[in-house]
């Protein structure tokens, strides 16, 4: 009986042919419990009534849902979620297990179940209330509930807040970006300097979010100089939008306001013991809620101004801090606002956590141009605002971030306004925000023994069959001259590979040395979370123009392979050293964009059927860029192995298969998973392509695939025009 059974049996099949092999073995079958278990998964997932060569997707995925059911709390859920879970699993078992040599571990792994401890305690976090947060708006110099709330007109008149000094305290203080974004990253056209960069505030969150992977929305796009047009004759700023016209645009605006109307009422409970609020007062709270409400719209319009496509170049110009200044201060004029000094002040306060002192008179800092642009806005903006709604709209969004990590009731509050993709269990987003906070500490703890011993270097000889394939298949692209294949074999060789975690994790003392300065107690998760963001932002902050190593962009538990845009060295856009440096000719780059455009219009044509919107071909064309070359330089390496090892020991139950093809079904099963419509809205502005269609669209595109499966030409899956980039 092989993977399929016969005609009409169900998917236990392979279980029978499971059961023979235990009992009777083949020195040909693979009969390890990972073998066991991929070809249990294999054989639990596959559709017998599609055919490969229609729908493919189908044939692999069909029955992946009913044996993989997606939990309540997630609006989608694919293979990588259940890996991500189980590594959150882990991860929880490992931070609850009761370990009698604790003690003999690097503080660190130590501090890891202390804060894991802190945040479980519920009772605690319910005992404190916002005491926590209070403090830090003490500390930050906010007041504990919006003064615009109570205001006179007088106070409406006279008020004063000074906007700079709270933004600079928030980042010191939190990490977090307010009204200005700024980082610290290696000069990509001289590794051995950094760079201050600053521009539109970052939108994530400083800590691990305890209400799920919040979903930022943002305003439709604008021409910078309809935005200046629009803050120039204001008085109060608001800038012009399209007032909503879909019902359930007005409903989101009515839930967002009555989630701001609640936010502010608590606070004010906390402080005044309140519980009954008059009919005027609610309606001065929906007042404020609708002011805040605007100026946060107008904000993420700016801040979608400043989106960039991630296929153009990431180009920064240098300024010193008297050039910002003046740049900023004439479109401040312009507007007919008031100007303030800004950036020294800016600049000199956030660098007051670092032991040495630098001369901001010289010191350069580099800004892209659509982030100097952003910043004009910003600052036009601000002069514009009373300074009593520019308090409301920091204190929001401090807020924000502080309170969905205190009691149950602001928890909730939370879920019913943000859209999230995962609300797990308590101890899963625990584990989540400690492997998070703490994540070298917590792969110090579950590292496999052998992992640097045997797993890497079976990892290492897979990514240099996979260099020699990408090799390969540049030699064979027609659109690339042959100087530009040259300069990219060299970058081939140059490539560094970043696998698993760093070898200094394991050394004896490296882990202290990390995660120096930082004290986490069992009763106060908030200043534990806190607690790190400083010491993160001091160490960022210290290590500027100091020569550092590669550094680690992302946990060891993440599963997922990731590149960081700012120094996004494997794109085009940078040369074998990794400096940003436009080393294809000036045809390649002609050619390269006109083969793109067959990408552009195959996704276009896909169409979301429970949507009935199709995919936008140009918004996810990078990723298709990137599954379409990862499938074909993949299987090159595959054949490429297979050449020299030969076959591989079959799994159970799919004997009939060739590698070849267990090569494609390994793929299709990669990106199984369960979508809802609130999920493929969702992707829509994404720029990756819904599951079925990166599976349908890179195999499409290549003929090892069609040969593999005898699909007839013109069949679904093997179209006569194919798009090719590598």
């Amino acid at each position: 009986m092989n993977a399929w059974g016969n005609e009409g049996d169900d998917a236990m099949g392979p279980s029978v042919s499971l059961y023979k092999y235990i009992f009777k073995p083949s020195p040909n079958i693979c009969m390890t419990k990972e073998c066991l278990r991929s070809a249990a998964n294999l054989a639990l997932s596959i559709d017998k009534t599609a055919h490969p060569c229609d729908d493919f997707y189908q044939y692999m995925c069909g029955n992946w849902p009913k044996n993989h059911p997606r939990p309540d709390e997630y609006i989608s859920f694919d293979w990588f979620s259940d890996q991500e879970t189980r590594v959150y699993a882990a991860v929880r078992d490992f931070l609850e297990a009761d370990d009698p040599n604790l003690y003999k571990k690097p503080k660190p792994v130590q501090q890891t179940k202390i804060m894991y401890e802190a945040c479980m305690d519920v009772k605690t976090l319910e005992e404190r209330g916002l005491e926590p947060v209070m403090k830090m708006l003490d500390e930050i110099g906010l007041p504990h509930f919006p003064t615009i709330i109570n205001a006179t007109a007088e106070d409406l008149n006279n008020y004063t807040f000074d906007w700079v000094d709270a933004v600079i305290k928030i980042k010191k203080k939190l990490g977090m970006d307010v009204l200005v974004g700024f980082d610290i990253f290696f000069d990509s056209n001289n590794f051995t300097n950094d760079k201050i960069l600053i521009g539109a505030p970052e939108v994530t969150h400083p800590f691990p979010s305890m209400y799920g992977n919040v979903i930022f929305k943002r305003n439709k796009k604008r021409r910078y100089s309809d935005i200046l047009k629009s803050i120039a004759p204001l008085q109060t700023p608001n800038i012009e939008r399209q007032v909503p016209t879909k019902k359930e645009d007005e409903v989101e605006k009515e839930k967002t306001e009555k989630f701001y109307v609640e936010l502010m009422k608590y606070f004010i409970e906390e402080e005044s013991k309140v519980r009954n609020f008059s009919k005027s007062l609610n309606d001065r709270f929906l007042e404020v809620a609708n002011i805040y409400n605007d100026l946060n719209e107008d904000m993420n319009d700016m801040m979608s101004y400043n989106e960039t496509d991630e296929t153009e170049p990431y180009e920064t110009e240098d300024y010193t801090v008297d050039q910002i200044q003046n740049i900023t201060d004439l479109i401040v004029a312009q507007t007919n606002g008031t100007t303030i000094p800004i950036w020294k002040r800016y600049f000199e306060g956030i660098f007051t956590v670092k032991d040495e002192k630098l001369d901001f008179a010289k010191e350069k800092i580099s800004i892209n141009q659509l982030d100097l642009e952003y910043l004009c806005l910003m600052a036009a903006y601000v002069s514009k605002t009373p300074p009593i709604q520019l308090e409301l709209y920091i204190w929001m969004k401090v807020i924000e971030v502080l309170t969905a990590d205190t009691t149950q009731t602001l928890y909730q509050l939370f879920l019913k306004i943000y859209p999230t993709d995962i609300v797990a269990a308590r101890s899963l987003r625990c584990a989540n925000a400690v492997n998070d906070m703490l994540g070298m500490a917590v792969a110090y703890a579950i590292a496999e023994p052998d992992f640097i011993s045997v797993v890497k270097p079976k990892i290492q000889v897979m990514l240099k069959n996979l260099k020699g394939a990408l090799a390969q298949l540049i030699g064979k692209t027609k659109w690339m001259d042959d100087n530009t294949k040259l300069k990219s074999y060299r970058k081939i060789i140059e490539m560094k590979t970043l696998i698993g975690f760093p070898d200094w994790l394991l050394e004896e003392g490296q882990l202290e040395s990390y995660y120096k300065g930082i004290e986490v107690n069992k009763k106060t998760h908030l200043e534990n979370m806190i607690s790190i963001a400083q010491m993160e932002i001091k160490a960022k902050m210290d290590d500027y123009r100091q020569t550092r190593p590669n550094l680690w962009y992302i946990d060891p538990t993440v599963v997922n392979a990731y590149h960081v845009f700012a120094t996004n060295t494997i794109r085009r856009l940078y040369d074998k050293d990794g400096y940003s440096k436009n080393w294809w000719s000036n045809e390649t780059v002609d050619s390269y964009q006109n083969a793109t455009e067959c990408l552009v219009k195959q996704y276009s044509s896909f169409k979301i059927p429970e949507l009935g919107k199709n995919i936008d071909g140009h918004r996810t064309l990078g990723e298709n860029i990137a599954d379409n070359g990862a499938i074909r330089q993949a299987f090159t390496a595959f054949e490429r192995h297979l050449r020299r090892t030969g076959p591989e020991a079959k799994l159970p139950g799919f004997e009939e298969f060739s590698p070849q093809q267990m090569f494609f079904m390994s793929y299709g099963n990669l990106w199984c998973g369960i979508s809802t419509n609130n999920s493929l809205k969702a992707s829509l502005e994404d720029e990756h392509s819904p599951l079925k269609f990166r599976v349908k669209g890179s195999l499409q595109n290549i003929e090892h695939f069609a040969r593999t499966w005898n699909c007839p030409p013109e069949s679904p899956m093997n179209p006569m025009k194919k798009c090719v980039i590598f």
